[in-house]
């Protein structure tokens, strides 16, 4: 079996109606910008970071970032993908992964701005890093999957 389909596997699940599926999640992609979301989520530890040592500008709110739907990958995950995608297990797990990389960045900001730098650095380097891999992980599997037709 080859990687590309081990990832459609593991995204799409086993189906006997595989291309179908692939067309499918492909169109569901047309709406999200991979590259975009990839740097968007990635750049958060750098923005945390520079939150925790008091060189950023940017006001964060815990209340407002805990919010899994309001950056554009969560509204694309909360509209198009969720109605295409939402019942494959790993859009699923893309989904909770998101969530749960909010959830941490929002711990992170509420900790450091009841001056508990060093428990906001904790979830920083632990929970909110490991969420941030994971929702990478789905993005660059999704990325390998939508192989653009020509």
């Amino acid at each position: 079996m080859s990687l590309l389909n081990t990832l459609f596997d593991r995204f799409l699940g086993s189906s006997k109606q595989k291309q179908e599926e692939i067309d499918f999640a492909e169109s569901a992609l047309l709406d999200l910008d991979i590259h975009v979301a990839l740097s968007a989520h990635e750049n958060w530890k750098n923005r945390l970071e520079a939150y925790l040592n008091g060189t950023s500008t940017e006001v964060f709110d815990a209340n407002v970032i805990c919010f899994d739907d309001r950056c554009d990958l969560g509204k694309w995950i909360h509209s198009t993908g969720k109605a295409r995608l939402g019942h494959h297990p790993g859009f699923t797990a893309l989904m909770s992964h998101h969530k749960m990389f909010h959830f941490a960045a929002s711990n992170v900001v509420a900790l450091q701005s009841r001056g508990k730098t060093a428990e906001a650095d904790v979830i920083l380097k632990g929970q909110f890093a490991q969420f941030s891999k994971s929702v990478v992980g789905d993005l660059n599997a999704l990325s390998s999957m939508s192989v653009k037709k020509k």
